[in-house]
This record gives C-alpha cells, structure tokens and sequence, in this order.
C-alpha cells in the first residue's frame, strides 16, 4: 500500500491472496451500522456504542478447511477504537497497531480508527505465523495513529493496572466493568466521555471511575443522584457498602470522580487527591 486506506473496503488491496497454506476466499464481506447484526449476532451492541461505522471481513481458508478470520472495524475516531479494543483486553502491549493482544489464536489490536480481530482456529504454529503475518500486513496500511482519549489522562499512574484501563460513552459498559446500579444513576451518554481502572490497594483493589460532563449543571445533577441513590444521601460523599467495601464520590466541575469497592475511606480519600487537574 502506497497511501492509507480511505474507506473500509480497500484494504482488501493490503490483504495477500495467500498465507502460508491458507487462501482468500471471496467475496470479502462488508457491513454497516444496519447489518452488522447479521454477522456477530449477539456482540454487535458492542461497535454500535462506540460509534461503529463499518466492517471488513475476509476469510482464508486451507485445503482442510481450517479457517482465518480476518474482520477490519472502522470505528470513526482513534478513541473509540481504543475503546473497543480495551473493553476486554487483559494485557497491555503495542506488537501490532498501537496496542495489541494475542491469545489462543486470536489477534485483536487498535490503530488510529480502526480496530482489527484476526482469529485461526484451530491454533498452531502454522496458524499463529499466518495471523502474525496478516496482522502486520493491515497495521502497515494503516499509516497514520490516533490520540487516545484525553479523559485517560486524569488517571493518577501511581499503582495503576494499565491493562485495566476502559473507556466508553454508553451506560450498559459500567455494569459489566463494576456493578453499580440497574439505573443509569450517573446519566453517562454520547457527551459524557468515561473511563475506569483498577488500581492496587495494600492486600486488595479498587476501582476508579471518571466522567466528564458537558457542563457543571449536568455534572452536579448526575453527582446529586449518585450520592442520593447509591451512597444513601451521605453528607461526605463516602459510604460503607453492603459486604463491608466502600464507594466514594467528589465532584469538580463538570468533571465526577467515583471511587467503588475500596478497602477503607482513606484509599478513597487518597486516590481522589491524586486525581490529575
């Protein structure tokens, strides 16, 4: 490829005719924000809340009918590639893309605004090659990268869990991250750019969540609700939990700081001074 790739289809042109023992079946596949169903029934909520505009899918097949999977997301923006490629990811290294994971046979990484999954099964040494070679074939055609959402910057670094690192702008995500409510008592939407992390605690954990609000009059709403639902109206912002874990509030600005499942009040205390301005 001598440019990037303008629109989803054309890197097909990046794609090789032939991996090691694997072809290229054709017609590659083509979906968008309306179809995309019809090819991973089931997980597409997940693209259509990050913004998904539309997918590539290229099979490859060999003489005994293993398969590789090739599926290129166009996500519309660099951050919310990231957000679909950190949603599950449990490790934290940049071999392909801007940031990438291997497992089992399956290749997933993020680069500028796209989000790639190259997956062989069953998985061999044979496999992993193609896949490798594969996905060094697309993040080369991608040239340009992206900025990763400015909301990860607030995150303090001291005993963070990098791989832990989330972003989203839709409610559904929290619940499966940390559970907090059946409601979305924090009103996250669209315009309401998000991130959580676990961070280590002496002999436990904790999460932070951080949400950055349009303006001061949405945050103090959603931060009232939070406090009145959640951590029972307490004046200071911080409650003991059912099952003895605390949770913790502080607002500033239009920016909502949300510490859950502490060990004690002052790890809440602490992690919400470190908080970066």
């Amino acid at each position: 490829m001598t440019a990037m790739p303008q629109s989803i289809t054309e890197f097909v042109k990046a794609l090789p005719g032939k991996v090691d023992r694997w072809n290229r079946i054709e017609p590659p596949g083509t979906y968008s924000p309306q179809t995309l169903s019809d090819y991973i029934d089931g997980g597409a909520e997940l693209f259509l809340s990050y913004n998904f505009k539309g997918a590539l899918a290229v099979k490859y097949e060999d003489a005994s009918e293993n398969e590789i999977a090739v599926d290129i997301f166009d996500m519309g923006s660099s951050y919310d590639a990231f957000g679909v490629f950190a949603h599950t990811r449990e490790t934290n290294t940049r071999d392909f893309g801007q940031g990438s994971e291997y497992a089992s046979g399956l290749l997933t990484f993020w680069k500028g605004r796209f989000y790639v999954s190259v997956l062989a099964y069953p998985e061999t040494p044979a496999s992993k090659n193609a896949v490798t070679t594969l996905g060094q074939a697309i993040a080369g055609a991608i040239q340009e990268e992206g900025p990763v959402p400015p909301i990860l910057a607030l995150l303090p670094q001291e005993n963070l869990l990098p791989e832990t690192v989330r972003y989203f702008h839709h409610d559904i995500w929290l619940n499966s991250f940390s559970f907090v409510s059946n409601e979305n008592v924090l009103n996250i939407g669209a315009d309401t750019p998000a991130t959580l992390a676990k961070y280590r605690t002496p002999g436990s954990s904790l999460f932070l969540l951080i949400v950055r609000y349009p303006d001061t009059q949405r945050a103090e709403a959603a931060a009232g609700q939070f406090v009145e639902k959640i951590l029972g109206g307490t004046d200071g912002g911080i409650r003991q939990m059912a099952g003895g874990r605390w949770s913790g509030l502080k607002r500033r600005g239009s920016l909502v700081s949300v510490v859950l499942n502490a060990p004690d009040a002052a790890s809440i205390h602490d992690i919400l001074a470190r908080i970066k301005e």
